[in-house]
């Protein structure tokens, strides 16, 4: 027995076309820029909002090769519902510091600690 091969025709969950695939992912990426600030102070989170824009922008850049507007779609939809429970205090500060990376963050504040006026001045000295 053969089976036939068939085109399905799928619906598209937001987009019907892929620029406008685009337009929802580069607006839902300007939502969280304009947001991590607040976000950030917030959550009273101690990365450094540079740190924070770097892991957004690679968040979004480890999906840009995604070609299927379906798929597109539904990251977006993801992507809306993080930004709301970041938005709204739905998510807690272990949720958030699940995106990025521990060492990182130990790392940035270690040589803050070093850059104390006591360091500087033993430095100084020798």
């Amino acid at each position: 027995m053969s089976r036939q091969v068939t085109n399905r025709i799928v619906r598209p969950i937001l987009s019907k076309t892929p620029e406008e695939a685009r337009k929802g992912v580069n607006a839902l990426y300007r939502d969280f820029y304009r947001e991590l600030d607040w976000t950030m102070r917030s959550h009273m989170m101690d990365t450094p909002i540079a740190v924070a824009r770097q892991k957004l922008k690679s968040e979004f850049l480890k999906n840009r090769d995604v070609t299927d507007i379906r798929v597109v779609d539904m990251l977006v939809i993801k992507g809306r519902m993080t930004f709301e429970e970041f938005h709204n205090y739905w998510a807690q500060n272990y949720n958030i510091y699940n995106y990025f990376d521990y060492t990182d963050t130990q790392k940035q504040k270690t040589a803050e600690k070093d850059n104390t006026f006591l360091d500087n001045f033993y430095k100084s000295s020798d």
